[in-house]
């Protein structure tokens, strides 16, 4: 009597064979290493590299113009190419990074006629950031911008240039998020992190820093509900940041693993 085989066992359709091209991209990706060499913690997500790489560009630890190596990036966060390209193609719809065919990733540089773009745009949204906020800030509002304006007079009094350059665009990014609104704090967030960028540029080396009264003064009209008068004062800020801004010819290498080993860790 004549033996049947078993039926083998049909494939799913449910399992496309991207699931084994994924797997062996992950095969593939480098493991981040810490700084002894050895293993460090599973790859990040998408999400937390993009955060990682975009704060670098905006607190000016990567200078405009710097090249950004794949290879090096990837081995820094423990990704494929596929993945940081990515992330590569968010930062540069951002305009943060610029993307050159056959040369790779750089961080943005902005030209003379972009700055000027930048901020006019700054001027559009954060007046009305100002205005929004007069129109009704909260006790616990001012709290947080009184807290920032004390960690903004702490850096000055220790000569913290770079903790204060940071602080001074933070403020503004606190502005935007004490409205609720998601549109003004994501605009704003890009339009900081360029304007810091052309300033890394075009600032004289000391004039970046804002005046210590300047964003007092625009809390103070936002506190009494003067929406008119905070209005004006940062017409006046922003116009002053402008007028400072000059070319800067000063060219640095900046080492990309060491930038992103203390923000790992941090």
């Amino acid at each position: 009597m004549p033996t049947t085989r078993p039926a083998r066992p049909r494939k799913s359709p449910e399992t496309p064979v991207v699931l084994a091209d994924e797997a062996s991209e992950r095969r593939r990706a480098p493991r981040a290493r810490d700084a002894g060499g050895t293993s460090a913690a599973p790859a990040l997500d998408n999400q937390r590299i993009y955060d990682l790489m975009f704060e670098a560009i905006a607190h000016r630890k990567l200078p405009p113009a710097t090249k950004l190596s794949e290879e090096r990036l990837c081995r820094v966060f423990g990704v494929s190419r596929t993945r940081l390209r990515e992330i590569f193609f968010r930062l540069a719809q951002d305009r943060i990074i610029t993307l050159k065919p056959n040369h790779g990733a750089y961080v943005a540089s902005p030209s003379a006629r972009e700055t000027s773009e930048v901020f006019a745009a700054r001027r559009a949204i954060e007046t009305a950031v100002v205005e929004t906020l007069a129109q009704g800030i909260t006790p616990e509002a001012l709290e947080r911008l009184e807290a920032h304006l004390a960690q903004e007079g702490a850096a000055r009094l220790a000569h913290d240039h770079a903790a204060l350059t940071r602080l001074t665009g933070d403020f503004h990014l606190l502005l935007a998020e004490l409205t609720g609104n998601s549109l003004f704090i994501d605009i704003t967030r890009r339009l900081v992190a360029l304007s810091s960028l052309i300033i890394s540029l075009y600032d004289s080396p000391d004039a970046s820093a804002c005046k210590d009264h300047e964003h007092l003064d625009i809390v103070e009209h936002i506190r009494r509900g003067d929406g008119e008068g905070a209005r004006e004062q940062l017409l006046v800020h922003l116009k002053h940041v402008e007028q400072t801004l000059r070319l800067d010819d000063d060219d640095e290498h900046f080492d990309l693993e060491s930038v992103f080993e203390a923000l790992l860790k941090a």
